[in-house]
């Protein structure tokens, strides 16, 4: 199952990586990348999504509200803006195509993070008051999950190349290696259930 939040993110991420500067839509950008939904609705202010809830036993409908108790609550609310944003930002920048990363790596690049901070959410480990930096993030989801040294270095390697992709800092040598340290992190995010859905 393929995420509108992917073809999104990882067009937009493919304009980062090939050197245009992103001034208009900037903050659109940083709040849907970041998982910050609310602040991305807002911003962008695209209809809300059918939705029934559930919580403690009462059933609502909460199409007309765009706050959320959880993050998949949050991300299933910011489809509709997610396509006007995509289409505005096609119309900005142009069609993009990058000959060092293919276009589902790019993908899963933004299911990488969106996914680790999820579950580090979902499972109460992070603060609700300041924003915890991925390396930490991904520290404190691979002790819960009692993931061992050396795939928790993979998944490390992996957020150093979705770091490349954002700021190229010549962390690795070449953008294949990138993406094949990227994909052995990945698999570990499989291994563990640490994903959105099993869209590998």
């Amino acid at each position: 199952m393929k995420l509108v939040v992917e073809q999104v993110v990882g067009y937009m991420l493919k304009v980062m990586k090939s050197g245009i500067k992103i001034t208009t839509y900037r903050y659109e950008f940083n709040a849907i990348r970041h998982a910050d939904y609310g602040t991305f609705l807002n911003l962008v202010k695209g209809p809300l999504p059918f939705m029934m809830k559930w919580h403690n036993g009462v059933i609502s409908e909460g199409s007309h509200n765009p706050n959320y108790d959880c993050d998949f609550e949050g991300l299933y609310k910011s489809g509709p803006s997610l396509m006007l944003f995509y289409k505005k930002c096609m119309m900005e920048y142009g069609k993009i195509e990058d000959k060092d990363i293919p276009d589902n790596i790019f993908h899963k690049v933004v299911t990488f993070e969106i996914a680790i901070r999820m579950h580090a959410n979902n499972y109460k480990l992070l603060s609700t008051i300041e924003r915890t930096d991925l390396i930490t993030v991904i520290e404190v989801l691979c002790a819960h999950k009692n993931i061992n040294e050396t795939q928790k270095e993979k998944v490390q390697k992996a957020r150093e190349f979705v770091n490349m992709i954002k700021h190229f800092k010549h962390q690795f040598p070449t953008w294949e290696e990138g993406v094949r340290h990227f994909k052995e992190g990945y698999k570990v995010l499989i291994e563990h259930d640490l994903l959105i859905f099993n869209n590998h």
